[in-house]
């Protein structure tokens, strides 16, 4: 009986400690304070150990990212709050992913690492938060929007000419999309481990194709729009 309780606490301890692993990030976001973060404007928070020089590195690169995404759709709906690092335990601490860039709370608030302080990585993290908040978090995580797409919007939407071709350029791509572009988030990963980062370029090659023929990005904003009320990506898409 007794093994059986110790072993029952052992379980709960576990089942505990990888919620907290699951929701430390949004802890984070409605607490920046608990985790060493100081406000320094609305909605921005950076590491309170930041030097004033980062500080005011990280506000320019925030401020010229959401001009990029906020031209591209015509304005932003979406303002997440955005948590800035100035290291990697900073990071590592609000569960961030070991690796990346940033990470993204659905449209709710933005970490970046000390890496990612620059316009064009803060503008691909907005970029998927403008996507998600328009489209809605349970049809983005339902597969409303095919993972090619919303990953070819967020590239053209901060301009990263790392995977597609400067702004002005009749045709922008950098490399061509296959005929099975990956549809979902398993697909999507697949697809990076066999070809790698030119799936980026790929992917924004058939956005753009696409938005060529269809208003550019206005007619992005117009779909995602009609997605949100229910309408099949399928349905709007015509390449």
């Amino acid at each position: 009986m007794l093994k059986g309780v110790v072993w029952l606490g052992i379980l709960a301890a576990l089942t505990l400690g990888v919620a907290l692993l699951t929701v430390r990030p949004l802890v984070a976001a409605i607490c920046p304070g608990c985790f060493g973060f100081t406000r320094i404007a609305d909605g921005v928070y950076v590491q309170t150990s930041m030097a004033p020089a980062q500080r005011a590195r990280a506000a320019a690169a925030l401020t010229a990212a959401e001009q990029r995404v906020g031209v591209f759709f015509g304005g932003l709906q979406h303002k997440p709050r955005v948590l800035v690092c100035a290291d990697d335990a900073c990071y590592g601490r609000v569960g961030a992913a070991a690796g990346s860039g940033t990470g993204t709370m659905g449209s709710l608030a933005v970490v970046v690492s000390p890496e990612a302080v620059n316009p064009v990585l803060i503008a691909e993290a907005l970029a998927q938060v403008e996507v998600t908040g328009r489209v809605g978090y349970w049809h983005m995580t339902t597969g409303a929007v095919p993972m090619w797409f919303d990953q070819g919007v967020t590239v053209l939407a901060a301009d990263d000419t790392l995977y597609v071709a400067p702004a002005g350029r009749r045709d922008r791509c950098l490399a061509g999309p296959i005929p099975d572009m990956p549809v979902t988030p398993d697909d999507w990963n697949a697809s990076l481990r066999e070809e790698g980062q030119v799936m980026y370029a790929r992917s924004a090659c058939q956005t753009d194709i696409w938005m060529e023929a269809h208003g550019g990005s206005a007619g992005v904003a117009a779909l995602l729009t009609k997605v949100a009320t229910g309408q099949s990506f399928d349905s709007l898409y015509k390449p």
